[in-house]
């Protein structure tokens, strides 16, 4: 039993002094793990969040944080539909589906309703993908919703494993995930999660309003200035009506710029840079005026603090600044 490798080489032995092989058989689904459900205690808190770490030899840039975002979306959709219907067809799908089949839809990962409707309020999955090591390059993923998940979206979340962005190059290098952790947001109290006084942004903050080029309101748009007091009322107006509990005259907000006066985000990125368009022909967030603003509260808020059009996407993302997290337990 305290024969080593190396001593067995030296004394040229196949095999320790001693031992014989002895044949045995088992049956072939000896290992067979069978699954069993363990009943969840409904008065507990509700799992609200999911946080992944991405893993890859090449990590996506931070300017592709709506698309990455949009493929964590219909991935999970697309493991929801796949749970639901394994547990209709007791494990064996049938292919092609029966045309009359309905097909499993959740409304925290889609947004929409059983007819197709956008929810309204925020209450569905937010998809956040951030650099939180500060390199440039997307590191994490988290997934959030407020009200929480069921159970079938749960298992949705254990399930992710890797996305498919389209991102040039990505056959030989995929992105790949590591489920972190899951709960609820005291047990999850990290990057958009985390809890500060301070938040800036991460990615750009897009408008949710056009501005009027007409009239007596119009705004000059070839004014940086008239485009910066904009956005600042519109992102205003958003931390009004998503942070009800707020004093709005405590709340400090300014334009986070370089020397000249350009929208910096992380020092280094302009709002221009970052991919705005999602995968759908009627979005528009393209087109749409872009910032990048400091946030301070008058104490620390638990986030994710994320506003403005395609919110729920990434865009809109406000991170602590290094080193500027409030203690945990700390709760907007």
């Amino acid at each position: 039993l305290c024969m080593e490798t190396l001593q067995l080489h030296k004394e040229r032995w196949s095999d320790p002094p001693g031992a014989r092989w002895v044949p045995y058989a088992r049956p072939r689904d000896c290992f067979r793990v069978e699954p069993r459900s363990r009943p969840r205690d409904a008065s507990g808190p509700p799992v609200q969040a999911a946080r992944y770490a991405l893993d890859s030899t090449v990590l996506p840039l931070v300017t592709e944080t709506l698309p990455v975002a949009e493929a964590a979306r219909r991935r999970l959709m697309g493991i929801f539909k796949n749970v639901v219907l394994r547990r209709r067809y007791q494990g064996d799908i049938p292919d092609p589906l029966p045309a009359d089949a309905p097909q499993p839809k959740s409304p925290v990962f889609s947004g929409k309703d059983e007819r197709g409707a956008p929810l309204v309020g925020h209450g569905h999955a937010y998809c956040l993908p951030a650099d939180e090591d500060g390199d440039g390059r997307l590191d994490h993923l988290t997934v959030f919703a407020r009200g929480g998940f069921g159970e079938d979206e749960r298992r949705s979340l254990d399930r992710l494993r890797g996305l498919a962005t389209g991102r040039r190059g990505e056959e030989s290098h995929p992105l790949r995930l590591l489920l972190l952790s899951m709960g609820g947001l005291a047990d999850c109290p990290h990057g958009p999660l985390a809890a500060s006084k301070v938040w800036v942004s991460a990615t750009p903050y897009l408008a949710t309003r056009f501005a009027k080029t007409r009239g007596r309101d119009r705004t000059d748009l070839r004014s940086p200035e008239a485009r910066t007091a904009f956005l600042l009322d519109d992102l205003r107006t958003q931390v009004r009506d998503v942070l009800t509990d707020i004093d709005m005259d405590q709340v400090s907000i300014e334009p986070a710029c370089d020397a000249n006066g350009a929208f910096k985000i992380a020092s280094q990125w302009r709002p221009i840079q970052f991919k705005r368009f999602r995968r759908k022909d009627s979005d528009d967030g393209g087109r749409r005026l872009a910032g990048a603003f400091r946030i301070v509260f008058p104490h620390p808020v638990q986030g994710p603090i994320c506003l403005g059009h395609s919110a729920h996407f990434g865009m809109g993302l406000f991170l602590p600044p290094p080193g500027n997290d409030a203690p945990k337990g700390t709760a907007s």
